[in-house]
């Protein structure tokens, strides 16, 4: 019986051992979330995000990686088919949002390869958007509250939403808004970028 209560007493404590060991490494397999980097993207979170940066050109059609501000890579993309014709308003109108967002969602089973999902709508978004009677207050006021902690804000409301870089980027061609590139490049922005890293769209 001292045998039989001895052999138990040293499986339970193995296990504690290999939950302890397991928490305090944090392994995980995708990004660790982050607090409130929508707050104030300008300055960063260089612990969660790495000083990981990505732009978008609109013009060029090309995606920069950095990190600590040194060029990592230049890749093109796939934007939504109608951005030529100015900022995305509203859901459907296919174009790719402006601005300065951050990656607020990791999906590993995207039909799209791989994505990271940007926070739009941003609070300018959700500000224009009430001014215009696109949205109601309570929905500008989730969309800021999200920005602000961090968060995937609503992609639910008339403004639009679930833009992402993904892959399965088509060659001269186009998307619904968000912004593509090819596999093997969205294996390198999957490694480099962790909830919260800004992604600035812009000319």
């Amino acid at each position: 019986m001292m045998k039989w209560i001895g052999k138990r007493y040293r499986c339970l404590i193995s296990a504690a051992l290999v939950i302890v060991l397991a928490v305090s490494s944090q392994v995980t397999g995708y990004a660790e979330p982050v607090s409130g980097p929508g707050a104030n993207i300008t300055s960063g979170n260089s612990d969660s995000t790495n000083n990981v940066t990505i732009y978008v050109s609109k013009r060029t059609k090309m995606l920069s990686l950095k990190q600590n501000g040194v060029l990592i890579a230049e890749y093109p993309v796939s934007l939504g088919a109608s951005s030529s014709e100015g900022n995305k308003k509203v859901e459907g109108d296919m174009r790719t949002p402006s601005g300065e967002f951050y990656v607020c969602t990791r999906n590993d089973k995207s039909i799209a390869y791989l994505a990271l999902g940007l926070s739009y709508p941003g609070i300018k978004d959700a500000e224009r958007g009430y001014a215009d009677g696109i949205i109601t207050e309570a929905q500008r006021d989730e969309i800021i509250k999200a920005n602000l902690a961090g968060q995937q804000p609503p992609w639910d409301t008339p403004l639009g939403g679930a833009i992402e870089i993904h892959g399965c980027r088509v060659p001269d061609g186009t998307t619904h808004g968000c912004v593509a590139v090819d596999n093997s490049n969205m294996d390198v922005l999957w490694s480099y970028c962790n909830l919260g890293v800004p992604v600035t769209i812009g000319p």
